[in-house]
């Protein structure tokens, strides 16, 4: 089974993760989008995603589920496509 996400893809979370008050997940008060820098594929659970905020927003310094994650915004292949349309070959 392939993971849902890749590194290089942008994501859209509804929830983020703090330490504070023994851990827990809240929703935030704006939209949080990440870049997936890391993927890993446990045993148990299936894969689990690195993200580094596009903000400056904390994401707890977790390993998100993918259940964790609302939704693909772009991948790293759209990202590059556009750049290319955009910049072409200069």
């Amino acid at each position: 089974m392939k993971s849902k996400y890749s590194v290089g893809d942008l994501v859209y979370l509804d929830k983020i993760f703090t330490p504070e008050d023994g851990g827990k997940m809240y929703k935030p008060e704006k939209d949080i989008y990440a870049t997936v820098v890391r993927v890993d594929k446990s045993v148990s659970f299936g894969y689990c995603y690195q993200l580094k905020a596009l903000c400056n927003t904390y994401l707890g310094g977790i390993m998100y589920w993918e259940s964790d994650v609302t939704r693909l915004v772009s991948t790293a292949a759209d990202a590059e496509e556009e750049m290319w349309k955009t910049w072409g070959d200069q």
